[in-house]
């Protein structure tokens, strides 16, 4: 998929969706020392798994799961592709492309080439409901057979943004 398609708040579930086809449901995420001090916060914590390298061939050997000559072959390719034209911004949509891959990433494209190179392991996470649950106007827990649940409310992000009718109700 492409990952240069938009803002990491209106693409990451996409590429969560992604990293589940995966096998093992999970992926990598390779950046060099351009780009590293751009990264977000959780990409700090100390329970991160990461590599690091000087080297490619030396990162490729460190990604638990990852063939490193399929690895290498896909960087060189992508490499290859990325434009230098037009300038890097990672605060707009750039248009610093790759051209030529089966997939081209449509914005912030950079070539791996400065180290050290860095690399995270990556799953994906449950960040949200989509809905909630099925509440009364006065925030109380409906069952399937629109009883409420004894004791048990809702608030929040839980019943916010989506009609309370149209959301999926909890067994009773």
């Amino acid at each position: 998929m492409d990952e240069g398609a938009n803002f990491h708040s209106h693409t990451y579930a996409k590429y969560g969706g992604e990293i589940l086809k995966q096998p093992g449901m999970f992926a990598w995420q390779v950046f060099d020392s351009k780009v590293s001090h751009l990264l977000r916060s959780e990409y700090r914590i100390r329970r991160v798994t990461k590599a690091e390298s000087d080297t490619l061939e030396g990162l490729a050997e460190q990604l638990e799961g990852v063939n490193s000559r399929q690895f290498l072959e896909t960087v060189r390719a992508f490499n290859e592709a990325c434009r230098s034209d037009v300038p890097f911004n990672p605060n707009i949509l750039d248009g610093r492309a790759t051209s030529g891959l089966q997939i081209d990433k449509t914005n912030w494209a950079n070539a791996l080439d400065t180290p050290p190179y860095h690399a995270y392991h990556v799953t994906t996470g449950v960040t949200f409901t989509f809905g909630g649950l099925k509440v009364t106007p006065e925030a109380e827990v409906e069952d399937s057979y629109s009883g409420v649940v004894k004791g048990l409310y809702a608030a929040g992000e839980m019943v916010g943004g989506c009609s309370s009718r149209t959301t999926q109700a909890v067994p009773g």
